[in-house]
C-alpha cells in the first residue's frame, strides 16, 4: 500500500508537471500569436500612410513646374514605394509567422491529447494492476483459510 502510493503520487507530480509546461508553452504562444496580430495591424496603417503619401506625391509630381521639383518629387516616389515593399515583405513574413504558430498550437494540441491518452492508459493500467492484486490477495486468503481448516482436519 505505501509502495502504490509513492508510485501514484510520483504519476501525479510527472503529469502535474506536464500540464504546468503545456499551459506555459500555450500562454507564450498566445502572446507571440497576439504580438504579432499587433504588429501586422500596426504595419498595415503605416502601409496605408505610404500610399496615400505615394498619391500625393504623385499628384504633386504632375503639377511640378521646374525638372528639379519633378526629379525631387519622382526620388520621394520612389523611396516611399521601397518602404511600402519593405513593409509589405515583413507583413508577409508576419503572416508566415502566424501560421506556423498555428501549425505548432495545432501540434501542442495533438501531443496534450496523447499525453492524457497515455495518462487514462497509465490509470486503467494501474486500476488493472491493482485489482489483480487484490484477487490475488482474496485467492491467497482463501487458501490461508483453507490450510487452515485442513490442519485443523488433520488434528
Amino acid at each position: 500500500d505505501e509502495r502504490k502510493a509513492r508510485i501514484e503520487k510520483s504519476r501525479e507530480a510527472f503529469f502535474a508537471y506536464d500540464l504546468k509546461v503545456a499551459a506555459e508553452t500555450e500562454a507564450r504562444m498566445e502572446a507571440a500569436e497576439q504580438k504579432a496580430l499587433e504588429e501586422a495591424k500596426k504595419d498595415e496603417e503605416i502601409v496605408q500612410k505610404l500610399k496615400a503619401a505615394i498619391q500625393k506625391d504623385e499628384e504633386d509630381a504632375a503639377v511640378a513646374q521646374t525638372k528639379e521639383e519633378k526629379a525631387a518629387k519622382q526620388r520621394e516616389i520612389r523611396k516611399l514605394l521601397a518602404e511600402e515593399r519593405r513593409m509589405e515583405r515583413k507583413e508577409r513574413q508576419a503572416e508566415k509567422a502566424e501560421r506556423i504558430f498555428l501549425a505548432e498550437e495545432a501540434q501542442e494540441k495533438k501531443i496534450l491529447a496523447a499525453k492524457f491518452e497515455a495518462e487514462r492508459a497509465e490509470e486503467e493500467r494501474f486500476e488493472a494492476v491493482e485489482r489483480e492484486y487484490e484477487r490475488a490477495a482474496a485467492a491467497a486468503k482463501e487458501d490461508e483459510a483453507e490450510l487452515r481448516l485442513a490442519k485443523k482436519m488433520y488434528k
